[in-house]
């Protein structure tokens, strides 16, 4: 079997070493087909994007248009009608995945020096091209030099693709591969209007009514807001994996999986991976496999299954926004890891605002596109059946309060913590809980205003997912005269226990100390009638608890 191309995007590189390739060729006509001329394919990451790029970048490049033709020998385009395109236009390839500043004058320098970059060592025969005319040459050298005003910058894709169709007689094809990286690093460093405002004129000069554009194609994981960013780009049409078309041509399929588990030799375990990294619906109805799992695993079958694509990205935007997350997409979730299907809205253009607000939608939508959840059914009211699409990322999601909270908790009936909440000894859960909160809870910066409580209330739920098979746990859920935040007892009718407990955070207005804080936790229990329901399934011993927090301390009441 030929090398497996592990951390190698490059096409040509690739195909020049002879190894592995998934023949993904037959994008190149579908895109001809298509009847759209600029297209956006947002998909998650390590699912073949820059590498899917990358292959367009050589098939049309009328640059070394004879070598490059040889890069697809043996390949399904060959045989296509589409071939007759390979090797006649310029194209212009920006990958922005690198371009993640901490400002925008850090930006600006950036990208101004990876356009030079990109002049020089790309388009170095415009600079002496008896074609374009002093103003034109004027431009390139500016950029070349770094001397060029931004104004002029933002047109850089319009004015490149006028200069190249007037030297070469073709209309140039653009590629922009990870459009939204630099987008999402503006809103972590609070630059979020300056840059959206940036890439709209940018990507409007490049994509909007350009006469001298044959086809654009566009990548990234998310879909940002079209008011923000694609205002008035009608002519870019958008693929997601909520898409038929185009299912199959990022990430693998069943049939592709089954020839590399036969190449490798490793057909045996085929039932296993799939359960492993299968799982994602794209379109409703083409399956497809995570590639970055599959190839490594296929190269190290002797470590066995484990996670491989989660292990590949600090997931930091995820990390950031779900301590964030509104109790309705907390709930959620919990579903989800109990391996439920939940039927829920979500937006399919990402709105920051939103999204750091917590807003059920938007967070769902991040997580849908992101690749850690797949919507397995959907219809056209922008409700859709959503569930974690396989181990690999239901162990992520079993593992992300751990890693947020650090290394203390690994399964829920191993620590003291936990043993002490189930067997009902409050004192002990109380000065365990205490000492957990102190020595674990650093990562967060938990005494920002509104986030604690959702950090302690997804921190709770996180350990007690491990006792759903024996217990019916319940979050936020409407009881008596009001939301209970959590409560739960044993599916054993015949077990009397039960637990409740209630978390308040004290403010900045509140008089008392904690202690008032978490009887007065303990209090609302009593008052608005939250036993009723759990005394209704028969449960009479049942451990109340009042939580009161601030910052690192944790006071219980019981």
């Amino acid at each position: 079997m030929n090398n497996l191309p592990i951390g190698k995007s490059d096409f040509r590189q690739i195909r020049q070493a002879g190894d592995y390739y998934i023949d993904k060729s037959l994008l190149i006509e579908d895109i001809m087909k298509n009847g759209a001329q600029t297209y956006l394919f947002p998909r998650p990451r390590r699912f073949g994007k820059t590498l899917n790029m990358s292959m367009l970048k050589y098939f049309y490049d009328v640059q070394e248009a004879e070598e490059n033709a040889k890069l697809f020998d043996g390949l399904a385009i060959q045989k296509s009608d589409a071939w007759q395109h390979q090797g006649k236009y310029p194209v212009i390839f920006l990958s922005f995945k690198e371009l993640k500043c901490a400002s925008m004058e850090d930006f600006k320098a950036k990208f101004i020096s990876f356009l030079g970059n990109l002049i020089r060592r790309q388009f170095k025969a415009l600079l002496n091209s008896d074609a374009l005319d002093e103003f034109d040459l004027d431009y390139l050298k500016g950029i070349v030099r770094r001397t060029t005003d931004w104004l002029e910058v933002e047109r850089f894709l319009a004015d490149l693709s006028y200069m190249l169709n007037i030297h070469y007689g073709a209309k140039p094809i653009i590629l922009i591969d990870e459009y939204d990286a630099p987008i999402h690093a503006s809103y972590s460093y609070g630059y979020f209007d300056e840059m959206i405002a940036f890439m709209r004129n940018f990507l409007s000069a490049g994509f909007k009514d350009n006469e001298n554009l044959t086809k654009g194609a566009i990548t990234g994981i998310l879909r940002v807001a079209k008011e923000n960013i694609f205002s008035g780009l009608n002519n870019i049409i958008t693929y997601s994996i909520l898409n038929a078309n185009f299912s199959e041509r990022f990430g693998l399929t069943q049939a592709e999986v089954d020839q590399l588990l036969d190449d490798a030799g490793s057909a045996e375990n085929r039932d296993a991976v799939a359960e492993w990294y299968n799982g994602y619906s794209f379109g409703g109805t083409t399956q497809i496999y995570n590639p970055w799992s599959i190839l490594n695993y296929v190269a190290h079958p002797k470590d066995g299954l484990k996670p491989h694509w989660v292990n590949t990205s600090s997931n930091d935007l995820i990390k950031e926004i779900l301590p964030k997350a509104d109790k309705e997409t907390q709930d959620v979730l919990f579903d989800l890891l109990k391996g439920k299907k939940v039927t829920t809205s979500i937006e399919e253009f990402t709105v920051f605002k939103d999204l750091y607000a917590g807003k059920n939608a938007t967070v769902l939508g991040l997580l849908l596109f992101s690749g850690y959840l797949t919507a397995e059914v959907f219809d056209h009211f922008q409700s859709y059946k959503l569930r974690i699409p396989n181990k690999e990322i239901e162990l992520m999601f079993r593992r992300m309060l751990e890693g947020y909270l650090g290394n203390g908790v690994t399964q829920a009936g191993d620590t003291d913590l936990m043993k002490a909440l189930l067997e009902q000894r409050a004192n002990t859960f109380a000065d365990a809980l205490a000492q957990y909160v102190k020595t674990s809870f650093s990562y967060f910066d938990i005494g920002k205003e509104g986030n604690s409580e959702k950090i302690y209330h997804a921190f709770m739920l996180g350990l007690l997912a491990h006792l759903d098979k024996d217990y019916h746990i319940r979050s936020n859920r409407e009881v008596g005269y009001g939301r209970a935040d959590i409560y739960f007892y044993p599916k054993d009718t015949s077990n009397p226990k039960a637990w409740i407990l209630e978390f308040k955070k004290k403010d900045k207005d509140d008089k008392g100390d904690l202690q008032s804080l978490a009887e007065d936790a303990l209090k609302q229990i009593h008052d608005r009638d939250y036993l009723d329901e759990i005394k209704a399934h028969g449960h009479t011993d049942i451990l109340c608890m009042g939580v009161a927090f601030e910052g690192k301390e944790v006071v219980c009441a019981f």
